[in-house]
């Protein structure tokens, strides 16, 4: 059966010699791994290049489903990206979402919803110039509304809240703390207007944390983004 989809590349992995192992997230069937041969002549090394994480391509290939690896028969870029692969820090943040998207998202069947919000994020992230960690944060809250678990807000805007993170919910609080009046803000951002929300480096420190406990709780075996040079940014 031959099967026509966009899909945003996760991971690519080298098999044996010349090869590569690629896991993509396609528009049209979920989770899909692939195996792309050979790099010896020059169009075989160009098709690889276009199996690095972050790519968004267009592919056509014949699926069988006794196979694990699926075998691409053609490939090109639907978009090409200039700043998220060349500038070192959207690399990294982007690197970062394409490692905890790989970690939590495991459905093989169509999810457009899903594939167009991970598509606009990595769109938002090679446009915008600054605020690059706000991309991320956005990303790392509002994927949890696909895996289930994304938290209430029960504060009826009260100055001061505290987050639940067992029940994953807002609630009114006695002290003030800014990083979880940070959270609410998040919460009820959009893609777009999440750029807008300023906060000082303890906050933002104190809000990644609690988001990481969060994912840890609700999803078995989740660990930090090996991608370290992301928290060169987060984390300053």
């Amino acid at each position: 059966m031959t099967r026509k989809t966009e899909g945003i590349v996760l991971r690519s992995l080298k098999y044996q010699d010349n090869h590569l192992i690629a896991t993509v997230y396609t528009e049209a069937y979920g989770m899909q791994s692939f195996l792309i041969k050979g790099y010896h002549s020059p169009r075989a090394r160009r098709r690889h290049s276009f199996f690095q994480p972050l790519s968004i391509i267009d592919l056509v290939y014949f699926y069988k489903e006794t196979q694990q690896l699926q075998k691409v028969n053609e490939s090109h870029l639907s978009l090409l990206l200039h700043s998220v692969q060349s500038h070192p820090v959207k690399l990294s943040i982007g690197l970062a979402m394409m490692e905890i998207f790989y970690d939590t998202v495991k459905e093989e069947e169509e999810n457009r919803p899903l594939y167009h919000f991970l598509r606009s994020c990595i769109l938002q992230l090679e446009q915008s110039e600054r605020r690059l960690v706000q991309v991320f944060i956005f990303f790392l809250l509002h994927l949890t509304k696909f895996l289930g678990f994304f938290p209430l807000d029960k504060s009826q805007q009260a100055p001061r809240v505290t987050f639940d993170l067992k029940q994953g919910c807002l609630l009114p609080a006695e002290d003030d703390q800014p990083a979880m009046r940070l959270l609410r803000d998040f919460l009820h951002s959009s893609l777009h207007t999440c750029q807008q929300i300023s906060f000082d480096a303890r906050s933002k420190r104190q809000l990644l944390r609690l988001l990481f406990s969060y994912y840890q709780h609700y999803v078995p075996g989740f660990k930090y983004p090996q991608t370290l040079r992301v928290f060169a940014e987060i984390f300053d």
